[in-house]
Formats: structure tokens, C-alpha cells, sequence
């Protein structure tokens, strides 16, 4: 498919629900337009009636003879349509630049919703295959640029329009001439559409591709700066973002030197013409050029505005190229989200999404599950039962598949075969948010944001300050919030730097206290921190899980002794279950992992 394809059917995807507002924006650019042709047009007559020259054609005789009344001096009648059709004309241009960028700041909002929307609505497999750096790029960078590029689509119409009635002004004033001046025009366009389209698209894709990887650099550099700073590898990110500017830099240049050659070109063949014409007009008149000075003016006149035209018409396309792989990215999310949605709208006519109800019990059954990038199953036939208001720990070595078994159980991936149930009704066929607002989840890194503490416990609940303060108790972390400089109001810093491991998880474990779910899922959520600090959270999670159904994920096997059911992964298959005393008797992988770890723990203690 060819560039201008390409662009017509993705405009026509993106732009279409702005329909009404762009065709009154045509509206006024016609109107424009054809005023403008006017103003030229009035030129011809001041500078024949002013040169007593009668020789003018017949139709624009006519109409300046209708137009203007006989009683009145056609060079002054003239002159005055002249200055009160530029007043006209400039009050237009203030219409048609306000709507313009009334249209541009309504598409590039539009679309700012549209991609939020698409991209919150994602699955999490989504995220994890793509750069965080990307993602922000496409709801920042490309979102803009789509919205520039609608903006160049309707100054581009704009410009065509004006130019055809140049065009079509200039075949009035002289046929073989416009001819002539066309002949050379179209060896330029073609050379210009063969040549530098080309490599404006190419370049283009380079920018936006040099524009992406700064982004990614740099985010990585702003979410890592604390391990940066302690390993000192500040300098190592400095050459990889030295290296993205570099690129952007060469992009840059390539795209903004390409996009100024037609402006170059344009002016030396404007004035080229307008000498060559003036030289060949005195050698046919034979020197006698006077009575064809008024159409020589006009013609050069409208060939002068029409070339700005025509070069705008050029700067308007090297521009949307410039910004076709914005709005492909824009495209593909959009379009890909609407595909899936088509998919689910077929999908959910079959069945209606039950409730969410647990009364006895949360069921692996014959679960296996692959990620996408990866040839073996992460989790092979996997089978365990987990009974209401139990503790249930999913323990095992590193690629086990007990981190994979909590993202399948907190709808993060759905399995490839087999299933979850709850009281027998497979996860899927229960509606997703119902389910979730019954699951507590945390996770090993606590998601904080650059906002008071009393804000983070709350995220987005309804809930009173008292109803913190509660939650904040039971969660053990009253104590440190109430030390801080503002207490509950705070601020903790961008991911919550400001705060320890430990005082973040026990900020997450006030927010699920608010939740009051049924089912808490544990996720490593102490693996990296402190034996203090875990001791304070396990003792926290103890007050919360009263009367709750708890699944811990555990890397530290201390933490689960206590959990009234032990299940074990290897290579992602259940290979032992039981209590802590059954397993530790058994003398299997479970024994194995248990006595790794104490001999770690002695030859730390050693090492002290």
C-alpha cells in the first residue's frame, strides 16, 4: 500500500467522528478562497484603468461594468472593492485560524480519551510485551503529532482549493502561458513526489524511532535512579542517552533540512518565471508592452500567490508523512482495541457474567498456561484446591511457576487450558470487577504515587479520613505516618521515596484493610525486605486475614509455617502438598528448599 493510501485510510479511521466540524471548516475556506481569486482579480482593472488601457477580456469587462456604475470612477470604484474585500478577507482569516485551532485542540483531546481509554482497557499481557517508554509515547509524542496532522490534512485542503482557483484564474488570463508554467510545475511535483516524499517518510519513521528509545532511556533512568546512584552507573545511562540524542539529532536534521527544499526551489522558480516572462513579453510586443502590462501583472500577480500556495500544499503532505508513523501507532491501538471489543461483544451475546460468590472453595483444576514468548508451559496440569478462610502458601525454587499461578488467580493472564473455579464457576464466566473488588492483592513492589499518605491508603476508594486512620492502625503504620513532617497529609514522594520497604507495604495493607476483601493474595510481599520489617508485616497481615482466605505466595519459607495447606511447584507442576510438619517428614523438594535456606541463613550469620 502506498504512502497517500495509507495516510487516506488511516485519517479516515481516526478523523471520521469530527466529520460536521471539518466540513464547516470547508465551508469558510471555500469562502475564503474565492474571495481571495477576487482581490487578485481586482488588480487587473486598477492597473488598466489607471494606464487608460481598454484592451481587457471581454468577461472581466463585463463584470467590473455590472459591478461598478458608470457615474463612478472605475480606478477609485476599483481600489475601494480592493480595500474592503482585504477587510473582508481578514476577518475571515481570524475565523478560519480560530476554527483550525478549535479543531486541532478538539481532535488531539478526542484522541487523548481514545488512547487513554484503549490502553487502561488492556490486558495486562499488553503491558508486560511492551517498553513502558513506548506506551508513553504513543499517549504523549503521537497523540500530538495526530493532532498536528489533522491540523496540516484541513490546511492542505485549504491550499489545494486556493491553488485550483489560481490555477483555473491564471487559464483564464492566459492559456498556453499557464500551460507552460504547469509543464514545469509537474516535472518539479514529480521529481518532489518520487524523491523527497520518499525520504521523508523514511526519515520520519527514523525521528519517531530515535524519539521512542530517548523516552525509554530516560524513563528508565528517572525509575532507577536510586540503584544509579548506589552502584554508580549514572555515567553507563549518560552514554545510552547520549547515544539517543545523537540519533534524534541526526533525525532531526535530515527530516527539517528535507522539509525546507521545496520552499527553495518554489522561490527560485517563481522568480525565475516572472523574469523569463518580463524578457519575452518586451521581445514579442517589440518594446511596445504597455497595453499588456495590466494582464502581465495580473498573471504574475496570481502566479506569485499561487506558488505560496502550491508550496504550502507541498509543506502540508511533507508533513503528514512526517507524522504517518504517529498515527499508525495511534491506528494500530485504536483499531486492534476495537477488534478485540468486536471479539468480546460476540463472546458475551453467548453468556452473561455471574456475580461474584465464594462459600467453599478456589479450585486449580488441570491449569496449564504459556506465555507468549516462550515454546514450554510456564504451569503444566496444574491441580490444588484452596478452602474458604484457610491459609494456603504456593511455594518452590525460581521458574517454579508459583509467581505465574498469582497472576493467573488475580486475572492477569488467563490460562491456555484447564481452568480457576469458585464454588465451581470457572473465573471466567464470573464478571471480572466483581471478582476483583474481592481480592486484596500485594505484591513484592508496593505501587505508591507522588501524593500524601492519606491519598495512597485511599486510592481511589470512598471512604472517610477516620476510616484511613483505622486502617492505618491495624496496619501498624499510625505510628510512622504520625512521625512524619505532615502526618497523614504527607507527601511521600515520586514511588514513594521517601519511605522505607516496610512502610510502604504497610501502606498497602491499610488499603486492602479498607477494601475488606474476601480472598488476600500475598505476592513475595516480604521477600525484599528485612527480617524486622517482615516480622512487623506478617504480624500485620495475621490481624487482617482473620476470617479471609489467604493464598501467599512465599520465596522465605519461614513466613508460611504456619499456613494450614503447603503446596509445591517444580518445572510448574504440583509435586508435594501438605502442612509444614508433613513436608518437612517427607523429605522432599520441600525439605530440600528449607534446609537451603537455614544453611544460607548460617553462613550469613557466620559472615556477621
Amino acid at each position: 500500500m502506498s504512502i497517500i493510501s495509507d495516510s487516506v485510510k488511516i485519517m479516515r479511521y481516526l478523523f471520521s467522528p469530527f466529520k460536521k466540524i471539518i466540513a464547516l471548516y470547508l465551508i469558510a475556506v471555500i469562502i475564503l478562497s474565492f474571495l481571495e481569486v477576487f482581490r487578485i482579480s481586482l488588480v487587473y482593472p486598477i492597473i488598466n484603468y489607471g494606464l487608460g488601457v481598454e484592451n481587457q477580456p471581454k468577461l472581466l469587462d463585463a463584470f467590473y461594468d455590472f459591478l461598478i456604475p458608470s457615474s463612478v470612477d472605475p480606478f477609485l470604484a476599483a481600489a475601494f472593492l480592493l480595500l474592503i474585500t482585504t477587510l473582508i478577507i481578514a476577518g475571515f482569516y481570524a475565523v478560519v485560524a480560530y476554527a483550525g485551532a478549535y479543531l486541532f485542540a478538539t481532535v488531539r483531546d478526542s484522541l487523548d480519551r481514545r488512547v487513554f481509554d484503549t490502553i487502561q482497557s488492556r490486558p495486562y499481557s499488553f503491558f508486560a510485551s511492551k517498553k513502558q517508554g513506548d506506551l508513553l509515547y504513543i499517549g504523549q509524542g503521537a497523540v500530538t503529532e495526530s493532532g498536528m496532522a489533522i491540523n496540516q490534512f484541513v490546511e492542505l485542503l485549504r491550499n489545494a482549493l486556493l491553488s485550483l482557483l489560481y490555477l483555473l484564474f491564471l487559464f483564464y488570463l492566459s492559456f498556453w502561458l499557464t500551460i507552460g508554467v504547469m509543464v514545469l510545475g509537474a516535472v518539479y511535483a514529480f521529481f518532489v513526489k518520487q524523491q523527497l516524499f520518499s525520504r521523508v517518510y523514511r526519515n520520519s519513521g527514523e525521528l519517531n524511532r530515535s524519539l521512542m528509545e530517548k523516552s525509554v532511556v530516560y524513563q528508565e533512568f528517572i525509575s532507577g535512579i536510586k540503584t544509579m546512584f548506589i552502584t554508580g552507573s549514572v555515567g553507563v545511562w549518560k552514554k545510552k542517552y547520549e547515544s539517543s540524542i545523537n540519533s534524534l539529532l541526526k533525525a532531526y536534521l535530515n527530516v527539517n533540512a528535507l522539509s525546507k527544499i521545496p520552499s527553495i526551489a518554489n522561490d527560485f522558480i517563481m522568480f525565475s518565471i516572472i523574469a523569463l516572462g518580463g524578457i519575452l513579453l518586451y521581445f514579442f510586443t517589440g518594446g511596445n508592452f504597455i497595453p499588456y502590462i495590466g494582464i502581465f501583472g495580473t498573471f504574475m500577480l496570481a502566479l506569485y500567490r499561487l506558488v505560496p500556495s502550491l508550496t504550502a500544499v507541498q509543506s502540508n503532505l511533507s508533513a503528514l508523512v512526517q507524522y504517518l508513523p504517529a498515527l499508525e501507532m495511534v491506528y494500530n491501538i485504536l483499531s486492534e482495541d476495537e477488534l478485540n471489543k468486536s471479539r468480546l461483544s460476540d463472546n458475551s451475546g453467548k453468556s452473561q457474567k455471574l456475580k461474584f460468590s465464594f462459600e467453599k472453595k478456589i479450585e486449580f483444576h488441570d491449569l496449564s498456561f504459556r506465555y507468549d514468548s516462550t515454546k514450554e508451559n510456564t504451569i503444566q496440569n496444574l491441580s490444588l484446591e484452596v478452602n474458604k478462610n484457610t491459609k494456603v502458601a504456593i511455594v518452590g525454587s525460581s521458574g517454579s511457576g508459583k509467581t505465574t499461578a498469582a497472576n493467573l488467580l488475580a486475572l492477569l493472564y488467563k490460562p491456555s487450558s484447564g481452568g480457576i473455579f469458585v464454588d465451581g464457576v470457572n473465573l471466567n464466566d464470573i464478571d471480572h470487577s466483581d471478582y476483583l473488588r474481592h481480592l486484596g492483592y500485594i505484591g513484592q513492589e508496593t505501587f505508591v504515587y507522588h501524593d500524601t499518605i492519606k491519598e495512597n491508603i485511599r486510592f481511589g476508594l470512598d471512604c472517610s479520613d477516620k476510616d484511613i486512620i483505622n486502617a492505618a492502625k491495624l496496619a501498624d503504620a499510625h505510628g510512622f505516618i504520625m512521625e512524619a513532617g505532615e502526618g497523614y497529609d504527607t507527601i511521600i514522594g515520586d514511588q514513594g521515596i521517601k519511605l522505607s520497604g516496610g512502610q510502604r507495604q504497610r501502606i498497602a495493607i491499610a488499603r486492602i484493610i479498607l477494601r475488606k476483601p474476601e480472598i488476600l493474595l500475598l505476592d513475595e510481599a516480604t521477600s525484599s525486605l528485612d527480617n524486622i520489617s517482615e516480622q512487623k508485616i506478617m504480624e500485620s497481615v495475621e490481624k487482617l486475614s482473620i476470617n479471609m482466605t489467604v493464598i501467599t505466595i512465599a520465596h522465605r519459607l519461614s513466613t508460611i509455617q504456619n499456613a494450614d495447606l503447603i503446596c509445591v511447584l517444580k518445572d510448574g507442576r504440583l509435586v508435594e502438598s501438605g502442612s509444614h510438619e508433613d513436608l518437612m517428614e517427607l523429605k522432599g523438594v520441600y525439605w530440600n528448599l528449607y534446609l537451603g535456606q537455614n544453611e544460607d541463613k548460617d553462613i550469613s550469620s557466620m559472615d556477621c
